[in-house]
């Protein structure tokens, strides 16, 4: 994510944030209600939203740790893929060795029987 992707994301949040503070302080200016019922009405309302952000939160949480073991799979994944080639090249290598160390003796074989 680049600069402006995080700035415009800030901008977008602090926007939220100080408009729903207005309306906040606009609808405790212009409620119809006493003042007990406002006051009832604001911390149901907080009360709410406390329990909608606690519910995000662990929602954010549940779905970090599922990316989290999926990366961690596809970590574990690639690396045993990696494993895999290493011991198959290493493997093919030995074997032309093993090739060339024969051929060569069968030539030395054949020049001594010469």
């Amino acid at each position: 994510m680049d600069k402006g992707d995080r700035d415009s994301g800030f901008g977008f949040f602090s926007g939220l944030v100080i408009g729903g503070l207005v309306g906040a302080v606009l609808a405790i200016v212009l409620a119809p209600g006493t003042g007990e019922e406002t006051r009832d009405y604001i911390r149901g309302r907080a009360h709410e939203a406390k329990n909608r952000a606690v519910d995000l939160a662990y929602d954010v949480r549940d779905r970090a740790a599922t990316v989290a073991d999926d990366l961690r799979a596809q970590a574990d994944q690639l690396s045993q893929m990696g494993r895999e080639a290493y011991d198959s090249m290493r493997s093919k290598m030995n074997d032309a060795v093993d090739a060339g160390r024969q051929a060569a003796q069968s030539k030395i074989d054949d020049m001594r029987e010469q």
